[in-house]
This record gives structure tokens, sequence and C-alpha cells, in this order.
């Protein structure tokens, strides 16, 4: 295994794929630091007293994000350079988490290791490359 050539930061929107699995692994050899992000989508959670689906809902929705994460973390075998963390976002506005994700991480791109299977849909994929200040490679 070669060593990264920079300081690079690259923010990875991971969800389990081959195709993710092989970027997650291809990033080893260019980044110094790989910060592995899962999505945890949110729906608001309603206020009234007997309406416990959202929250139902988005504890199943971290569930399957951590199970995601076990995933990544199975993908790659030098995980000294990779973090690995769930990113909670609401559901309406997840492309604007990312991109604040991604600035509060100091990251230098973000790379959606599956870009179809990213969890981003072509509508908030182009809407994360018009809002975010780091540049975002599919």
């Amino acid at each position: 295994m070669s060593q990264p050539s920079n300081d690079e930061h690259v923010l990875v929107l991971y969800r389990s794929s081959d195709r993710a699995d092989a970027a997650l692994r291809s990033l080893r050899e260019r980044a110094s630091r790989v910060t592995v992000l899962v999505l945890a989508r949110q729906e608001p959670e309603r206020s009234g007293c007997c309406d416990t689906r959202s929250v139902l809902w988005n504890g199943v929705c971290r569930d399957l994000a951590q199970e995601q994460l076990g995933r990544a973390m199975a993908a790659v075998d030098d995980r000294a350079t990779f973090g690995f963390h769930m990113l909670v976002a609401p559901d309406s506005d997840a492309v604007r988490a990312l991109a604040r994700e991604a600035l509060a991480r100091e990251a230098d791109e973000i790379v959606l290791a599956d870009r179809r299977g990213s969890g981003l849909g072509p509508l908030e994929r182009r809407r994360l490359r018009r809002i975010s200040g780091v540049p975002v490679r599919p």
C-alpha cells in the first residue's frame, strides 16, 4: 500500500455497495485523511400525544445508518486514515446538512462513493454541487 502524497481531507458520503467499497479503498491511496459519513434522514417529530410513528421511523433510520457504518468499516483494511460517522439530518434538507458538515470538518472535497446509490437523488446532487463551499466529486 502506498502512502498518500498530500494532506488532503476527503469527506465521503457512503451507502453500502460494491462500487462504494471500491471507492473507499481507492481513496486510501490519494488522501491522508478520509471521513466516511452515512446519512440518517430524520422526519420531523410530531408533538401529538399518541403519534409515535416519526419517532419510531427515525430510530429505524439511525439503526440502518449504523449498519451502513459497519459495512464501511469492513470495506477498508487500514482504518488509521479513516473516520466513520453518522450524519443525522432532516429529511427536508439533507443536502444543506451535508454541505455544512463538510465545512465544519474542513474537508477539501466531498466524494459520493456511489453516485447513484448515495441516497441523494439527481436534484439533490445538483443542489449539493451548487451550494457546497467544498468541491463535490461523483
